[in-house]
């Protein structure tokens, strides 16, 4: 018989978390009972799971009791106070945000890409992080042409719409669109500038000269590729609701080949190709959404070097680089749960 699991899901009536607990049922992850907690502004809201509805509960310092899962898909803070209660409460803890990125012992997982850093979490600090979604969505898209060709350097240009900074996020963005037409005054408190119908180069808070963004991705890319790639970043918000784009400038030690880097991709897991540009066929942000891989097109010779490739990807922000890896990465996890 198959083991089913407690969990619990933290910032389960927010943007990840709500496509989290869709994910656990699309998946069919083996569930014995689910709890749901977020803070006391959504705590009472009923949230669908299966053929039910699950109410939500504030989140307590003792929340962790009898979960043996517990997906953390809120503030950085929050992470950081209550992770560890959920840990010593006998849970292993797989993390969404920024709070134990750097923390000793506690692996980074895309599990197309490094699944065999799960190996001994249960016995060690029993947490585990989610990479950036740029990561995740790019990782699946180089790994393929790095074990081919040895990539040497990424630079890397994203463009992230208004639901990565959440649904205060795309209720501004919203809500300035609206605003913009009935020429109202516009009130921009979280993005400290219109984006509606606006492009700047800030996501994230900055840290010196880059952004959140920017440095996660060029920390996670060579952590999850195991290897020592040189990674450029630009993080942009732009003018539209969900997902995010990047394109991709890629040096390798070899020639690479824009055909067969194309036969690789269409091989590759958590990727689908759309290149067939002579027929309008490429990835966009609208066609990336609800899909649980990342698409990529465009990809072409670069003009300017001989060993180089460029290539366009697509992602859903909250599914593929979040709540669906996040599920993936438990569904590794039990594989040897007895």
């Amino acid at each position: 018989m198959t083991k089913k699991f407690n969990v619990g899901v933290v910032g389960a009536t927010g943007m990840v978390g709500t496509e989290l607990v869709e994910a656990l049922a699309a998946r069919r992850f083996p569930v014995e009972s689910i709890k749901l907690f977020a803070s006391l502004n959504t705590a009472g809201e009923k949230v669908p799971f299966q053929d039910d509805e699950v109410r939500v509960d504030p989140i307590t310092a003792d929340f962790g009791q009898g979960l043996e899962i517990v997906f953390f898909c809120a503030h950085p803070m929050i992470s950081r106070d209550l992770a560890e209660n959920a840990v010593k409460a006998g849970a292993v803890v797989i993390d969404s945000s920024r709070a134990f990125r750097d923390a000793p012992g506690v692996p980074m997982v895309a599990p197309e890409l490094n699944p065999g850093d799960l190996a001994g979490v249960r016995e060690g600090r029993r947490i585990v992080v989610n990479p950036s979604a740029a990561a995740v969505a790019a990782g699946l898209t180089v790994a393929p042409l790095h074990k081919r060709w040895s990539l040497k350097r990424v630079v890397a240009v994203t463009v992230y719409g208004s639901a990565s900074s959440g649904r205060a996020g795309l209720a501004e963005h919203q809500n300035q669109t609206i605003g913009m037409f009935n020429q109202e005054e516009l009130s921009c408190q979280l993005f400290g500038r219109q984006s509606a119908f606006n492009l700047f180069p800030r996501v994230g808070e900055f840290a010196g000269d880059e952004t959140e963004a920017e440095a996660d991705l060029e920390a996670d890319l060579p952590r999850l590729l195991k290897a020592e790639i040189k990674v450029a970043a630009t993080a942009a918000q732009a003018p539209y609701f969900c997902g995010i784009g990047s394109a991709l400038n890629l040096e390798f030690e070899k020639e690479p080949s824009a055909d067969e880097a194309r036969e690789l991709l269409r091989h590759a897991p958590g990727v689908a190709v759309l290149d067939d540009p002579a027929n309008d066929e490429y990835p966009d942000t609208v066609e990336s959404m609800s899909r649980p891989e990342a698409l990529v097109g465009r990809i072409r010779q670069d003009p300017s070097h001989a060993r180089g490739l460029q290539l366009w990807v697509s992602a859903d922000n909250l599914r593929k680089g979040s709540a669906v890896n996040m599920v993936q990465i438990a569904e590794e996890l039990i594989k040897d749960w007895k």
